[in-house]
């Protein structure tokens, strides 16, 4: 025929239910094969390693770009190829030459998790997965390595800006000196000319001299008055930042670090003392920092340290007051050298004026120094000191925790239990093809029979006129017998098909690799 009846979807349902065996055993074959393929996934454990960074919020590009740098680092080609030596991953891979398939399935197993604060990178997380868990840990640990050693390329980096910047600070210095004291002869030989006396020029150095170290006291003055200013003004700053920063902020285990600190700071004190008096600026500031190290120790000893003054907005203000502190100090020791000087200038007499001298000497011819080579240096010393002041900041931004910009809070752990796959997920949809595939096998062996005349409904359909009567069939004993070992030697065969299907769908599953790629994504 070459069309067939249209019916309902009971009579459909009813149709395609005659052929419940071949659906049952359809699903029963697939379902077994995935079974079996989902059983032989082997488990994937997961090693995990957390890293902060930690740095001044008003250096937002420099820090991207090296969270930037160090995430690519971490995929890179060159990178992957050294921890799959070291570690003989993919072997049958790296045996068969198939290096770029080795690290694009290590690429695959490696996460990086950004998490952000507004727009500032904050936390790292870098995730491995494994069928071996002591493996898992030991690459992981080379992954976390990467950022030791952007820690130390930092650092020496710092270390080496702050040579120059003292080099070049010194310099400047020494111009200034030459110029002031360049002025002072200038001043010196104008006031008496060539024909005064030993005394008188003693007396005239002298006083040149002290007024040449007021000037560059005034200049240092000034500078420590500038910086004393927007150190306060970055202090308010950070202080609204702490105020409106979260009260549960994890807080470091920072005593023993502290311990580490003081025993440095002790060693510096005990070198300086050697070297300079108890007024020096350097052996303040490092007086200053050993008590607040003392400080700190004495909190964590007693227990008292919450976890917000352990922030790093609150670490990064302390930083601040320090630095304040020792500002304010370098000040004041410099108006009292100020003062020490004006004391020196005011006991010293006054030389007579050139005509009260010689009428008759002939006048030295005057240095003139040009006043914009002098404020051009000292506006070049101020913002070398700014920087350097920053510098120092920088480094001092993570006390009480690992130094550098990426601390490792979170260490490589050796997984316990395993992360995946999740078996209940795979056994369900393999439960839904076996279904499907059951469905799908007995529409196709019933959709040929749908064009057939298959019962009075068909007749009277096709020919337009009412069944009247039906004829049953009717089998002799012979024919039922023939029948019955007909039906019998089809369930046998039928049997005999799905066993070898089993094997045959299992080895199917596994070149496909279907549940495998799923088992890694979930």
């Amino acid at each position: 025929m070459g069309t067939f009846r249209p019916r309902s979807v009971t009579e459909y349902l009813q149709i395609v239910w005659r052929r419940k065996l071949l659906i049952f055993l359809v699903a029963a074959v697939l379902l077994i094969s995935t079974f079996f393929v989902i059983s032989k996934i082997p488990d994937v454990y997961e090693s995990r390693a957390s890293v902060v960074v930690a740095a001044q919020q008003d250096n937002r590009e420099a820090i991207s770009s090296r969270v930037a740098a160090i995430t690519e680092r971490l995929t890179s080609r060159s990178f992957l190829e050294t921890v799959i030596d070291r570690h003989n991953l993919y072997p049958s891979a790296v045996a068969n030459g198939a290096m770029d398939s080795a690290v694009g399935r290590l690429r695959k197993n490696i996460n990086v998790e950004t998490r952000y604060r507004g727009d500032r990178p904050e936390t790292l997380v870098i995730t491995y997965r494994n069928s071996d868990p002591v493996i898992a840990r030991a690459v992981n640990e080379d992954l976390v390595s990467l950022f030791g050693n952007m820690n130390e390329a930092i650092e020496k980096q710092r270390a080496k800006e702050a040579e120059e910047l003292a080099a070049e600070i010194a310099d400047v210095e020494n111009q200034l000196n030459q110029k002031g004291q360049q002025r002072a002869i200038a001043a010196a030989r104008r006031s008496y000319g060539g024909g005064s006396s030993a005394n008188t020029s003693e007396i005239r150095a002298r006083r040149q001299s002290a007024i040449a170290s007021l000037e560059s006291l005034s200049d240092k003055q000034f500078a420590l008055e500038r910086q004393i200013a927007e150190q306060k003004q970055q202090i308010a700053e950070q202080q609204k930042i702490v105020k409106s920063a979260p009260s549960d902020a994890r807080a470091g285990s920072s005593y023993g670090v502290l311990l580490v600190r003081k025993a440095e700071l002790e060693a510096q004190i005990q070198d300086f003392t050697a070297q300079y008096t108890d007024k020096n600026p350097k052996v303040i500031q490092a007086k200053t920092q050993l008590s607040e190290i003392n400080r700190q120790i004495a909190q964590l000893s007693a227990g008292g340290e919450g976890a917000a003054a352990n922030s790093a907005e609150a670490r990064e203000l302390r930083a601040m007051q320090r630095e304040l502190s020792r500002l304010e100090t370098e000040l004041e020791i410099t108006r009292r050298d100020m003062g020490r000087k004006n004391e020196t200038l005011s006991t010293t007499p006054s030389v007579p004026a050139f005509g009260s001298v010689s009428s008759s000497a002939p006048s030295a011819p005057a240095v003139v120094e040009p006043a914009t080579d002098v404020d051009r240096l000292r506006n070049r010393y101020t913002s070398l000191l700014n920087r350097q002041d920053a510098l120092a900041r920088m480094q001092n931004a993570s006390v009480g925790l690992d130094p550098g910009l990426f601390q490792i809070v979170d260490q490589p752990t050796q997984p316990q239990t395993p992360a995946g796959p999740d078996r209940t997920k795979l056994r369900m949809l393999a439960f839904l093809l076996a279904l499907g595939a059951g469905l799908a096998a007995a529409i196709a062996v019933e959709a040929p029979r749908l064009f057939a005349i298959r019962d009075d409904r068909d007749v009277q359909y096709y020919l337009g006129a009412p069944v009247i009567a039906q004829i049953p069939e009717t089998l002799t004993p012979e024919e039922r017998g023939r029948s019955r070992k007909l039906l019998a030697a089809r369930g046998v065969v039928v049997l005999l098909l799905a066993a070898v299907t089993v094997p045959l769908l299992i080895f199917l599953l596994n070149q496909l690799q279907v549940f495998q790629i799923l088992a890694s994504r979930w």
